[in-house]
């Protein structure tokens, strides 16, 4: 079934739907862990294909008769899975990258506790992965694992 173009108002009331959507996930993700920034989950979850997903999630919902609260708690539910996939597979990728890497290259680690290779990719992936705009990744001078610096 095809969509239908959306009335002006129409267009408002998503919009409305989508953000409350996004800032409820994130306030539920960090009442269960507070260590995870309000605001940087916002601004992830507000992402233009965060919000992209999310309508069309919602809209999805309505289409099979779901009742608005319906709909939105399927689409807040689907946010939270995407992004928590998205975080686990990063962590598995750091993870599978350290066992891998031989004990003398080079690491940086960041002030979130995360060592990561010492090249621009591996920084990139990490800060794309687990920081935002707003808390931004921060990193300490390169070290080589298992071996004492001076």
């Amino acid at each position: 079934m095809p969509r239908q173009q959306l009335t002006p108002d129409e267009v408002e009331q998503l919009g409305e739907a989508t953000g409350k959507i996004a800032a409820l996930a994130a306030k539920a993700l960090n009442r269960t862990w507070p260590h995870l920034a309000v605001e940087d989950l916002v601004e992830q979850f507000t992402r233009d294909g965060a919000l992209e997903m999310i309508a069309a999630t919602y809209l999805g919902g309505i289409e099979r008769g779901r009742t608005p609260g319906e709909a939105a708690g399927e689409a807040g539910t689907a946010l939270i899975r995407v992004w928590a996939d998205a975080r686990l597979e990063a962590r598995a990728r750091l993870d599978a990258q350290r066992a891998e890497d031989p004990a003398t290259e080079p690491v940086v680690v960041c002030t979130c506790g995360t060592s990561v290779h010492d090249n621009d990719e591996a920084r990139r992936g990490h800060a794309d992965a687990w920081h935002s705009e707003k808390s931004p990744a921060v990193w300490g001078p390169p070290v080589i694992r298992g071996r004492a610096t001076t």
